[in-house]
């Protein structure tokens, strides 16, 4: 009988092992930043549709968008400017077109704010996003 499960454990370790990759290909950046929304640099984030960049932020730096205006974290929707398909390339920065799209100089492939998913074109992934929370005054953003 010992040898039967000597046998099956070794099986065991191979049934999740299919090759797949579920980690989003931007590579991990430690970010835990605030922004108040009185301030002059955040003043779009208090209106629906607005959007702000900051480059300095997480792996290429960091775009929030403001979805709704219920009051609570789902208000906001926070990026990574890094293009998905290009994380290793200079080009790979993605520039924000309006205050709803990023797209990456690389290809052209866009990607709305709103969501962080492609418009169209040759990716499997959206833009990465950042957890965030809010207060009715400030944003809190971090990973």
């Amino acid at each position: 009988m010992w040898r039967f499960l000597l046998f099956l454990l070794p099986l065991g370790l191979f049934v999740h092992c299919d090759g797949s990759n579920t980690r989003h290909p931007v590579p991990y950046a430690p970010i835990n930043e605030t922004i108040y929304l009185n301030t002059p640099s955040a003043y779009d984030l208090q209106f629906v549709g607005g959007s702000v960049a900051h480059l300095n932020w997480g792996y290429r730096g960091v775009a929030i968008y403001r979805r709704t205006n219920y009051g609570d974290a789902n208000d906001f929707g926070v990026y990574d400017l890094c293009c998905p398909n290009h994380v290793s390339e200079a080009c790979g920065t993605l520039t924000l077109v309006d205050n709803l799209t990023a797209e990456c100089p690389c290809d052209g492939q866009q990607f709305l704010l709103f969501d962080g998913q492609p418009l169209d074109g040759p990716t499997a992934w959206g833009l990465k996003p950042y957890q965030v929370g809010y207060d009715g005054v400030a944003l809190y953003i971090s990973n």
